[in-house]
């Protein structure tokens, strides 16, 4: 019923934990769930941990990619493997409370996209500072408002995720805050959840420092411009080709 999609890259600390949380509250209840951890090029104990796990665990997958591709890379690689009527999106960072499944589960006939808020961000003011530019460079190149584009915490359903997937490159460092705004923007079916966020517990925190955050405020930026100039061309097609 539902495909579980985790990146995870150097996270031997803590990811065998997070793949058995995950698969004792959500997979193991579900009829045909399938666990995605997609290994990003970990150069640690992290694929051996997940090689191992998956001979365990019916319906666990690992997906050892070949190259590097990041964490947005990783997650749509993860999403193009999906296989069931249902996709959900978390990290493996346990920063998100496999229980608080069920009150976006319980919304799944009603919605098309059912999205996680951060009641409050466990993070770093950086962090803070990059959501809240987000959400207002949405609403200035978009005219929606999404709380929390990207937060890790996402239900969707596939039929509707194969729609909008084209439209984002497969090397996109935001793939799902692309998600959230093209769900938006196409009439979709979309509802909110607040979900807790806890501190990080172990693992490799790949985003350090004042400037390499400023990097990738702008990384995220161009993307979010070069999708907008994407629908926009897109819609002139559109109403060219009805005349």
């Amino acid at each position: 019923m539902v495909s579980i999609v985790m990146p995870a890259h150097n996270e031997e600390e803590i990811i065998e934990r997070s793949v058995r949380e995950w698969y004792g509250e959500v997979a193991s209840k579900l009829p045909n769930a399938e666990l995605i951890v997609v290994n990003d090029c970990s150069t640690d104990k992290t694929g051996a941990i997940l090689t191992g796990l998956e001979l365990e665990l019916p319906g666990m997958r690992h997906v050892a990619l070949t190259r590097n591709v990041g964490h947005g890379g990783a997650v749509r690689s993860g999403l193009d493997r999906a296989t069931q009527a249902f996709v959900f999106q978390t990290d493996s960072d346990r920063q998100h409370l496999p229980a608080e499944f069920w009150r976006l589960w319980e919304t799944r006939l009603e919605c098309d996209f059912v999205f996680g808020v951060r009641k409050h961000r466990a993070d770093g003011a950086v962090r803070m500072v990059i959501t809240n530019l987000m959400r207002l460079v949405n609403l200035a190149l978009w005219g929606v408002w999404i709380r929390d584009a990207n937060c890790p915490f996402k239900l969707m359903r596939r039929e509707s995720l194969v729609k909008v997937l084209p439209r984002i490159p497969h090397d996109c460092f935001i793939p799902m805050v692309l998600v959230s705004i093209l769900a938006h923007k196409g009439g979709y079916r979309t509802s909110e959840v607040s979900v807790t966020h806890l501190p990080r517990k172990g693992g490799t925190q790949s985003l350090k420092g004042v400037v390499k955050w400023a990097r990738v405020g702008l990384k995220c930026a161009r993307q979010l411009l070069g999708m907008r100039f994407s629908h926009y061309h897109r819609a002139q097609e559109c109403e060219v080709g009805a005349e």
